[in-house]
């Protein structure tokens, strides 16, 4: 799982709709109160942030007129350690995957 935290509009339909699906797939997760060492230590989840990043998704979807019937509620993250619930992704550094990963992306960032 990834939260790539860039603002969605320049994310490709692959990436924008891919981390949409991940927010969703992985709520059971965090209700069975999972660990999620690898994804903070790999700057891949920033949990005070799981409500208001689906938000942000759903907007971009709904402007491109992408369907979206799945509302999500804030996972209780209280589970974790304060550093693990307040940790952020490094923008800087998913806007460097994204150009590296995809074409579709890089060139709407480069826009």
């Amino acid at each position: 799982m990834r939260m790539w935290m860039v603002d969605p509009k320049i994310m490709c339909r692959k990436h924008l709709l891919g981390e949409h699906n991940e927010l969703h797939k992985h709520l059971h997760n965090w209700r069975k109160k999972y660990k999620i060492d690898g994804r903070i230590s790999g700057n891949a989840i920033e949990p005070l942030s799981y409500k208001k990043r689906h938000e942000e998704l759903v907007l971009e979807m709904k402007r491109r007129k992408y369907n979206h019937q799945s509302p999500i509620e804030q996972p209780d993250f209280s589970y974790l350690s304060f550093d693990q619930q307040s940790v952020m992704v490094n923008k800087e550094n998913s806007l460097q995957m994204l150009k590296e990963r995809c074409s579709e992306c890089r060139d709407m960032i480069m826009k």
